[in-house]
């Protein structure tokens, strides 16, 4: 099994479930923990990144095969 990024996960995990992912930010946000929310924030990003197909950075690469 091939690892990958534990923000790679997440950003697909909070593409399958958006309103999952709403509910996280809010709950988070709430807390109030400055270094939760930026990993958060990381993380939701790159799954909006994702889901615009652009292109990614570091490596010029396409994030979306369909694009």
């Amino acid at each position: 099994m091939k690892d990958r990024p534990h923000d790679t996960a997440m950003a697909e995990h909070f593409r399958a479930h958006p309103t999952y992912a709403a509910e996280l930010l809010a709950d988070v946000r709430r807390d109030g923990n400055p270094a939760e929310l930026a990993i958060l924030l990381r993380q939701m990003a790159t799954a909006s990144v994702d889901i615009a197909g652009l292109d990614d950075a570091e490596t010029g690469r396409t994030t979306r095969a369909d694009f």
